[in-house]
C-alpha cells in the first residue's frame, strides 16, 4: 500500500541493503505527480528515455510492466550527488521500495 505522497515534501531514501535501490544518500523533494508514464519532459529531452530504459526495459510483455506504465509516476528531486542526476521519473512500485 502507498502512502499519500505530497508534491513539495521531503522523502529520504532506503539503503541499498533495506530497499535493493542503489539511491544517494539525501531528502529527495516529490516536484510532481502523474497518473500513467508521463507523456512529455519536465526538464530534460532525454528524463523520458532515461525513465523508461531504467524501469520499464525488461519487463516489456510481463504484468508488472503494464503495472508501471500505468501507474504513478513521481518526479523527484535528487539530493546534491556525484551520479549527475538532479531529477528522476520513478514508477510508484519503485517509490514504494525506495520511499517506505
Amino acid at each position: 500500500m502507498i502512502k499519500n505522497y505530497q508534491v513539495g515534501e521531503f522523502y529520504t531514501a532506503k539503503t541499498f541493503k533495506e530497499s535493493g535501490f542503489n539511491f544517494p544518500d539525501g531528502e529527495y523533494k516529490l516536484k510532481i505527480i502523474r497518473e500513467g508514464f508521463p507523456e512529455v519532459p519536465v526538464n530534460d529531452e532525454n528524463e523520458l528515455a532515461i525513465a523508461e530504459e531504467q524501469w520499464l526495459e525488461g519487463l516489456e510483455g510481463s504484468d508488472q510492466y503494464k503495472i508501471d506504465l500505468d501507474g504513478n509516476w513521481y518526479y523527484f528531486e535528487f539530493p546534491i550527488n556525484d551520479e549527475g542526476i538532479d531529477y528522476m521519473w520513478v514508477p510508484a512500485s519503485v517509490v514504494v521500495e525506495v520511499f517506505e
